[in-house]
């Protein structure tokens, strides 16, 4: 008989006797899959409401003072300054200046100055000059506009020295005396919109008359401006002038009206730059005239500011008034002939750009068709031959032009200029009184505010007179009368003792030439003025 012990599965012993036959009974799989149970009891969530309410904290905003920059402080700034001076020839000077100080609402001032001259030049007749002026001015500071205007007035006195001692004796100055008396008013209204869709504007109106010695003289009445828009990334602008003046002498009375508007059409890109429009003119004389005038021109930046290569064509009416002549060459006779001149066009092009911060340059050529080209000549009929004319001849001009500028900071600065003309003349000889070349030097150096030196050179080639002579065979000759170039170098220093007393002295014509502007009307020779400034 069987013993089953509680571990039944590692030990078993049988002990049969007999027929037995043991069996062992199927096991039955059980099917029944594992389950996990999971004590964590699950929470039904029920609906909540937030009852909202402000809470005041008592805090106030505190404003923040406007950001400023800090840099040196402001130069003092003084109301005048007077400048008084005497020079060889018997020349007194005085310029004075009176102007408000800093305002954001409104500038104004004066000037004062007289400058003399009673000198007689060996051989030629007397030669004293004396130069009055007075000018007012101001400006007013708008919220977006800027109103300014001045009055203008000056008394010019000259003589007409040019003549042969040998040949003519004149005691008695005022016999050769012109005096010119001269008043002009402007006022101009600009705009300061900062939007460019707006209608930015400049309008200005002057007037000026000017009178002489003999009676003659001249009044002018000229208005002119400009309004601009911007049309998508475009912009219009439009010039406009009316200009009139009337001119009387003892015997005739001339009104002449010039009438122009000039619409342009302005694009600029990253590289490009251009300006096309057309100008449209009326030159109300005794006969109306109307001109048609090209207005383009064309810039493309190559590279970074340093060659910009520009072209365009451009023509105009140039006035030609007793004013504008009369500025150019004081000794012309009082009854003159006046034309305008029509530049019919004017073909340009060149290269210009910045070499580096401080140097800059321009180099130009063009080719211009001129008619009436007004040009300086002896009158015939005066005894002394020691006034001029005006005449009016076509022409063909070529104009090559160059320049080149250097500025370091206010120590330094630096410009030269060089021009050659071509003139080919329709019926005169000559292009009488205009130089074919002409070159200038100026520099300022300022050596800490304290020495301040200016040098100005200027060179004009050989210049042509027109002188006429009796001919048996044609009655008159013409021929072309070659003056010498001009070379003049002028320098200036100026010593600022204080910053309200400084002292000056000016040297003018130092290489001490005799040079002819124009025929028999020398210069003076080496001339020099001393002289000191106060500010106050």
């Amino acid at each position: 008989m069987a013993q089953i012990g509680r571990d039944t599965l590692n030990s078993m012993t049988i002990i049969n006797t007999g027929a037995y036959k043991p069996v062992i009974t199927d096991a039955n799989k059980m099917n029944t899959s594992p389950i996990v149970i999971d004590s964590t009891k699950k929470i039904a969530v029920k609906g909540y409401t937030i009852y909202s309410k402000k809470v005041s904290t008592g805090y106030e905003t505190q404003p923040i003072e406007a950001a400023q920059m800090i840099g040196e402080p402001l130069v003092k700034l003084y109301n005048g300054l007077v400048k008084l001076g005497m020079g060889n020839y018997k020349t007194p000077y005085g310029e004075a200046w009176y102007n408000n100080l800093r305002s954001k609402e409104i500038s104004y001032g004066f000037r004062v100055k007289h400058l003399s001259s009673s000198s007689t030049l060996k051989n030629y007749g007397y030669a004293g000059y004396s130069d009055n002026e007075i000018s007012l001015y101001g400006k007013k500071f708008l919220k977006e506009h800027t109103l300014s205007g001045n009055f203008d007035y000056a008394r010019n006195v000259v003589h007409f020295y040019g003549y042969d001692t040998d040949l003519f004796k004149i005691k008695d100055a005022d016999l050769t005396l012109q005096r010119f008396n001269y008043f002009g008013a402007n006022t101009e209204l600009m705009s300061h919109f900062n939007r460019l869709e707006r209608y930015n504007h400049d309008v200005k109106l002057s007037f000026y008359t000017i009178s002489d010695y003999y009676k003659t003289s001249e009044n002018n009445l000229k208005a002119n401006g400009f309004v601009q828009k911007k049309i998508n990334k475009e912009l219009l602008k439009v010039n406009g002038s009316v200009d009139f003046y009337n001119f009387k002498t003892a015997t005739d009375t001339v009104n002449n009206t010039i009438v122009s508007i000039n619409p342009n059409f302005i694009a600029s890109g990253e590289r490009y730059h251009a300006s096309i429009g057309i100008t449209a003119s009326a030159d109300i004389f005794v006969k109306s005239k109307f001109y048609f005038y090209p207005n383009v021109e064309l810039s493309y930046n190559i590279f970074e500011d340093i060659i910009i290569p520009y072209a365009g064509a451009t023509g105009g009416i140039q006035k030609n008034s007793f004013k504008s002549l009369t500025d150019n060459n004081p000794f012309l006779v009082s009854q003159l002939n006046l034309l305008n001149s029509n530049h019919k066009y004017e073909l340009f092009g060149g290269l210009k750009g910045t070499l580096s911060s401080s140097v800059a340059y321009n180099a130009r050529v063009s080719y211009s068709s001129i008619s009436n080209m007004a040009m300086y000549v002896t009158d015939s009929v005066d005894l002394l031959k020691n006034r001029f004319d005006v005449i009016y001849d076509d022409a063909q001009v070529l104009d090559v032009r160059g320049e080149i500028s250097f500025q370091e900071s206010e120590k330094l600065r630096i410009h030269l200029k060089g021009e050659y003309f071509s003139y080919k003349m329709n019926t005169e000889l000559r292009a009488w009184y205009k130089p074919q070349l002409e070159f200038t030097l100026s520099a300022n150096y300022n050596l800490k505010d304290k020495i301040v030196a200016k040098v100005d050179l200027c060179y004009l080639g050989n210049q042509y007179a027109k002188m006429v002579t009796i001919d048996n065979v044609n009655g008159y000759k013409v021929q072309a009368k070659e003056l010498s170039s001009v070379f003049d170098a002028n320098v200036g220093l100026e010593y600022r003792y204080t910053k309200k007393l400084g002292f000056f002295l000016n040297v003018n014509n130092i290489a001490n030439f005799r040079y002819y502007r124009f025929n028999n009307y020398p210069t003076q020779r080496f001339t020099f003025m001393g002289g000191l400034s106060y500010s106050f």
